[in-house]
């Protein structure tokens, strides 16, 4: 049993609860009290029946009527503020208990490292934190109190029973234990759809926040009509495992019911049996009568509280499975400081993979030095970005270790840690609040001037100054509300308010225009000395003025040194830096060109004229792409052929029956859609941008055109492509 993740019985529900709860014993000690109060008044409300009859009624004594109806009255009194009391402990005891449950949670999910939040999606989190904390919270104030008090209730009641006739009291007993055990006969069915229908409202939650996410791309791909369908599918299975678990919660309600009304008929016959042969008086059935309604009505409360308790206790589970989860990157127990000044970062024979089986990184070495600027390039997927990830500590190696200064990180305090290094990645994220705010992080000892400096420094104070509400601006859906420009911008400003010793950048200017990334460059290159600047860039003209270069491959550093020296190299390097060569845009940057001797070194241009090649070139037209929007698309006809001038692009394939599947990566310099120049054969898979981009496309038409006046080209072409297909 694992008492820390809630478990699978109702007995570690019951011992979490306990835990805390326990911290409030004065106000639980008060509640006691009360509850025995409120039982002790209800049990004794029907003996004063027996009283009113046999003592008062019968005779018609005056005194001890008003005795009774006093006793009661003053009972009454002191029960209403019992009941009060009561109430107010166990709203105090148990909306303390939640809210000390739900900040464990949170914080434990806030000490999770990056698998965790890979493994769950935003949905799961959600729903535990919602439905399944709703539940947990109806079992610990108000079903543990009814149950403590309605428990007491079927005690005393059962002992007054006893008192008033013990032989009809054990009658009522053995036909009780069909009501007490007649549940359980549903419990495993109860509990499997309770179990479902929790798993298939995670699954809706997920959907909806796809969709809510991910609503530019459904809207630019047409797919609503496919996202309908599925999530009216959800709906469904939403509907039926609802009724599934309805039904069996209903079943379980109703078996004690029924019991209830054949223990009634038995009591009623005994009773009458009992009277009629002098062995009970009126007085003493009629308060047994109404005390066995009470036990019958407590027990068939207790009942009626399983399927809340089987609820409750799934999600006890579903939570536990959370708090179970160890983080993979665990501070150290008693970590080290890193020192004020920046020391040298190293990676020392690291190796990594994301799974067991895969490795993103072998036996990398590389030492960066203090106050340095130094690059990480490679195709996409050669484990650059992985590697600034382990820089950041987002991860830990398998094999090696990275250290700052000597110190190992695995040894060093994560606050000390993020104090000194500071990451702008890619994929930046805001906060819903003001421009402002996500600039400060709620560092109100910043200055006004120095926000709007960090701001000029990346080249955004003069765009936030332009917006009506200027540093009030609101964000909006995470930074939605924003272009990708503007966000990485805000993004790198608000690391540079962070002074840190070691600036991470990955891809920080991949979506910003060619001018802007040369004013993010020339910020960049002023910080050299003052600290330490890695940055992972698949476009190499951001990376030129760097001390070093690493160059990566398949996870792998295959060359290294400056940009002067790697293209002497001849190697990898200068294959890339050719690549991307050859494009010239304008200033702002939203037309670009291809010279032909860059069209020359295509594959399928191999071997034509300068002077044809020019010709082709002029032929190109310029397409600006939004980040999301797709180029070509799988089934389609195809007539373009492309050339990315600037960006990055992925390739996906679908089989028709799954969704579609990444199989490639594409950025600055890559072609595709060279047989569209020939034929318009379908387009065997498509092609949407993961950054805005600049594509070069030229038509097979006005290709055809040109073909026509010299055929040379065309059997270029078609020798090339006949020798790439076979």
């Amino acid at each position: 049993m694992r008492d820390r993740a809630g478990g699978g019985t109702g007995l570690s529900g019951l011992r979490i609860t306990f835990r805390y709860i326990k911290p409030y014993y004065g106000l639980l000690i008060l509640y006691a009290l009360c509850v025995l109060v409120e039982v002790a008044y209800a049990a004794a409300s029907p003996i004063s029946l027996k009283y009113l009859i046999d003592k008062a009624f019968l005779p018609k004594d005056w005194e001890v009527f008003w005795i009774v109806i006093a006793v009661v009255a003053i009972g009454g009194i002191f029960n209403i503020f019992a009941g009060m009391l009561g109430d107010y402990s166990t709203a105090k005891v148990g909306g303390e208990a939640i809210r000390r449950y739900r900040t464990d949670l949170f914080v434990h999910l806030q000490k999770q490292s990056m698998p965790f939040y890979q493994k769950y999606r935003i949905g799961d989190l959600a729903t535990r934190f919602s439905a399944d904390m709703s539940s947990v919270e109806r079992l610990i104030t108000s079903v543990y109190p009814f149950l403590f008090r309605e428990s007491i209730n079927v005690v005393i009641s059962l002992s007054l029973l006893f008192a008033l006739e013990w032989k009809l009291t054990l009658a009522v007993l053995a036909g009780a234990a069909l009501m007490i055990y007649s549940p359980r006969i549903v419990q495993g069915r109860a509990e499997t759809a309770n179990v479902r229908y929790k798993e298939e409202q995670e699954s809706f939650a997920n959907a909806i926040d796809e969709i809510a996410k991910g609503h530019k791309a459904i809207i630019n791909l047409h797919q609503q009509r496919r996202l309908r369908e599925r999530a009216e599918e959800q709906i469904r299975r939403l509907f039926t495992f609802g009724l599934s678990m309805r039904m069996a919660n209903s079943l379980m309600e109703r078996l004690p019911t029924t019991a209830l009304l054949v223990l009634n008929g038995t009591m009623l016959a005994f009773g009458g049996y009992l009277i009629f042969e002098d062995q009970m008086t009126i007085g003493d059935f009629t308060a047994f009568l109404t005390l066995f309604m009470a036990v019958g009505q407590a027990g068939t409360n207790l009942t009626q509280l399983l399927p809340i308790a089987i609820d409750a206790n799934v999600s006890f589970r579903r939570i536990g499975e959370l708090l179970a989860e160890k983080p993979s990157v665990e501070e150290a127990a008693n970590p080290a400081e890193l020192p004020a000044a920046a020391g040298t970062v190293r990676m020392k024979d690291v190796t990594f993979g994301y799974s067991p089986d895969s490795r993103q990184l072998k036996e990398v070495n590389l030492s960066i030095e203090p106050g340095s600027y130094v690059a990480f390039v490679g195709a996409s997927g050669s484990g650059k970005s992985t590697a600034l990830q382990l820089l950041a500590r987002f991860y830990d190696p398998a094999a090696g270790a990275v250290t700052i200064g000597g110190l190992d990180l695995r040894a060093v305090s994560e606050a000390s840690l993020r104090t000194y290094a500071s990451m702008v990645t890619q994929d930046t994220f805001l906060f819903n609040s003001t421009i402002r705010d996500n600039l400060l992080l709620g560092n109100e000892d910043i200055s006004e001037e120095r926000m709007r400096g960090a701001a000029r420094s990346a080249q955004v104070d003069s765009v936030i100054a332009a917006w009506p509400q200027g540093y009030e601006t609101p964000v909006r859906q995470e930074g939605a509300s924003l272009s990708g420009g503007e966000r990485q911008r805000l993004a790198l400003a608000r690391a540079l308010l962070r002074d840190p010793q070691l600036l991470l950048l990955d891809e920080a200017t991949a979506a910003l225009d060619p001018s802007s990334e040369a004013d993010i460059n020339d910020v960049i290159e002023r910080m050299r000395g003052s600290r330490t600047v890695v940055s992972v860039t698949h476009r190499l003209g951001s990376a030129v003025h760097a001390d070093r270069i690493y160059v990566f491959r398949q996870g792998e550093v295959i060359e290294s040194g400056s940009h002067s020296q790697l293209l002497k190299l001849g190697g990898a390097y200068r294959e890339l830096w050719e690549k991307q060569q050859g494009f010239r845009f304008s200033s702002d940057g939203l037309h670009a060109s291809v010279e032909a001797d860059r069209l020359g070194k295509l594959a399928i241009f191999a071997g034509i004229e300068p002077e044809l090649l020019a010709g082709i070139a002029s032929l190109f037209s310029t397409y600006p792409c939004r980040e999301g929007e797709t180029v070509v698309k799988q089934g389609e006809e195809g007539n373009h052929f492309y050339i990315i001038a600037r960006g990055k692009f992925e390739i996906l394939k679908s089989d028709g029956a799954e969704e579609e599947k990444r199989v490639a990566v594409l950025q600055d310099g890559d072609c595709f859609g060279e047989i569209a120049l020939l034929r318009g054969v379908p387009r065997t898979a498509t092609v949407r941008a993961l950054t805005p981009s600049i594509v070069l496309a030229i038509h097979r038409e006005e290709f055809r055109k040109l073909t026509h006046e010299h055929p040379q080209v065309l059997a270029t072409l078609e020798a090339t492509l006949a020798t790439r297909m076979n």
